[in-house]
């Protein structure tokens, strides 16, 4: 169905100016969630810092193996591709809404589009399987940075690594118990904060370092061995295919809704 004809037939679903009704049954959370008061700018904290995380921070190796003109084309090209495959899914949860059945999760949202049956648990699975990884994967980079920060203040100092993994499983443990994503809208707004700092401090950086008068020498070519090529393009592929990822945009889109329209039941 084409974008523009499926507004229109969700746009005609609701078009006789019944308030749409969110079918969360006795779901208490889901219930909670709509509650929140979030706005679009609280929506763009979650969705920024949700994409710029570890996966972003890998970039360089991506142009490394692919080189400049390859790896910014195709990194140009899965902006494309995931901005379109986000919009299709913001369609398609206006289409549910519409139609009285408001999703603020994948799960939910597969159930209902490919069946209630097998689809469920296996979106249920995936999304555990991929959470699990970056979990892991986050802890041990934040008690990493945390390890350099504190070496480099007491080079001395009795903390080792699995200190500040602790400190960081804590720390995240206690902020999952948070009800809803509109909870950490103060937390993602310094991280959005935290994240244009570094950038612009990285880019000013390597302005500097390359202007400068003792430069080393660049090299941007491709290595020579087909085997490292190979591998090379591989790992930037797979990291370029999941840079813009984001497994989160229906519990942030739910709070652009028009909250006082909304009848829970």
């Amino acid at each position: 169905m084409a974008p523009a004809a499926f507004d229109a037939e969700a746009g005609a679903a609701n078009g006789n100016g019944a308030k749409p009704v969110v079918a969360t049954g006795a779901d208490a959370g889901a219930a909670f969630v709509l509650e929140s008061k979030g706005t679009w700018w609280h929506a763009g904290f979650h969705l920024t810092t949700a994409i710029v995380g570890p996966t972003v921070l890998t970039l360089p190796y991506a142009l490394r193996g692919m080189g400049w003109a390859l790896g910014l084309s195709l990194l140009s090209v899965m902006a494309a591709v995931t901005f379109y495959e986000y919009s299709l899914m913001s369609r398609v949860l206006d289409h549910c809404e519409a139609r009285g059945r408001r999703h603020i999760r994948f799960r939910e949202l597969a159930a209902d589009v490919l069946g209630s049956g097998w689809m469920f648990y296996f979106v249920v699975t995936v999304q555990t399987a991929i959470n699990t990884g970056v979990s892991i994967g986050s802890i041990l980079l934040a008690a990493d940075c945390l390890e350099i920060m504190y070496t480099s203040l007491a080079p001395n100092g009795p903390l080792k690594l699995y200190h500040f993994i602790i400190i960081v499983a804590v720390l995240l443990a206690f902020l999952s118990q948070l009800p809803s994503f509109h909870s950490l809208r103060h937390i993602n707004f310094v991280s959005l904060l935290l994240s244009l700092g570094y950038t612009i401090l990285v880019a000013a950086a390597c302005i500097r370092a390359g202007l400068s008068k003792n430069v080393p020498p660049k090299d941007y070519s491709l290595s020579s061995s087909k085997s490292e090529q190979t591998f090379d393009a591989f790992l930037s592929i797979s990291i370029l295919a999941s840079v813009f990822g984001n497994g989160i945009l229906p519990e942030i889109q739910v709070f652009n809704i028009a909250h006082s329209e909304l009848d829970i039941s």
